[in-house]
């Protein structure tokens, strides 16, 4: 079972994708006009801002974000474990 929360998720995928362009999390804070504590809070997944500025870093690096349903475990994957 995963115990990394939501917001943990959420900010390696963006340090993944900041990595991969390779540039720096200030690039990613002027493209986005935020400063650049609020990328590292967001990366870090300790982000507790609006979800408006968070989608303007997401949009500055060229990615969106997306909802799912959560899939929670059957009663047989529960006792395999």
């Amino acid at each position: 079972m995963n115990l990394m929360n939501d917001m943990e998720a959420l900010g390696l995928k963006i340090r993944e994708a900041r990595k991969q362009r390779g540039l720096l999390q200030s690039d990613i804070a002027e493209l986005a006009s935020v400063r650049r504590q609020v990328v590292g809070e967001l990366e870090r997944g300790v982000y507790k801002g609006s979800l408006q500025r968070a989608q303007e870093i997401l949009r500055a690096m060229g990615l969106r974000l997306t909802i799912e349903p959560v899939r929670f475990p059957t009663l047989d994957e529960l006792s395999d474990e």
